[in-house]
């Protein structure tokens, strides 16, 4: 069986039931593997834009003999693959892209523009920029559903499921940690508040920056400061 970190496993875990999963920027291929393997999808597209990564991904998959159930396409995003086809009709089909940053990720659900209608669940694990991919997400007819914060080697990760609809996110502190943030209590969660409170409070202290960006660091300050207490109520 292939072994995942423990990123790579929660955001699996958010993949599973669907019948065909599409992976953008699938890397070697992991996750969609490991799925095949226990039977959680019927069968995955792996899409990366090189093609050192696709070969390593085939390689996987065929030692992990889930290959006869799987596609791979070099393709930038989602250029190069066909939602028409019949592989994907009548069929629940999730969207995963994860593992960069999210302005990028915007850009390839907008250059993906009407092909991804016919798409019904999407997952998404921006590594960057998570409170404008969530602003993003609610301007573009996305409602997330669940965020799970994972952590992986001492960096924390969120993993954000969504499907068609309006914005989930109510106000700031909703587009900083997720529209469902305090609804479920977690030792991650008080560590990670944490932890972004104390690298404000660090850049605070930082006597050089000014201007807007100081703004916005006494903002966000703030705003974690009410968070944890909320948190912590």
């Amino acid at each position: 069986m292939i072994l995942l970190s423990k990123r790579l496993e929660d955001i699996a875990a958010a993949c599973e039931g669907c019948d065909v999963l599409i992976d953008i920027g699938c890397d070697h291929g992991l996750i969609p593997v490991s799925l095949l393997q226990k039977d959680s999808i019927r069968f995955a597209v792996a899409s990366d834009i090189n093609t050192g990564p696709l070969e390593s991904a085939k390689r996987n998959a065929f030692e992990a003999g889930v290959s006869g159930r799987m596609r791979f396409v070099v393709s930038d995003g989602l250029a190069k693959i066909d939602l028409s086809d019949q592989l994907f009709s009548g069929k629940k089909t999730t969207l995963l892209i994860s593992g960069m940053g999210g302005p990028l990720i915007e850009k390839i659900i907008n250059e993906g523009g009407k092909k991804i209608e016919g798409i019904g669940n999407f997952v998404f694990s921006p590594h960057s920029k998570l409170a404008d991919f969530r602003k993003y997400l609610g301007r573009s007819g996305f409602f997330i559903r669940n965020e799970r914060l994972t952590k992986d080697e001492g960096k924390y990760y969120f993993i954000i499921s969504c499907i068609r609809g309006e914005d989930a996110c109510k106000d700031e502190q909703g587009y900083e940690l997720g529209p469902g943030f305090f609804c479920e209590k977690s030792i991650e969660k008080a560590e990670y508040l944490k932890f972004r409170l104390n690298n404000f409070r660090d850049l605070s202290d930082n006597k050089n920056i000014k201007g807007d960006r100081r703004q916005e660091i006494e903002y966000k300050l703030r705003l974690y400061e009410k968070a944890l207490r909320e948190y912590e109520a």
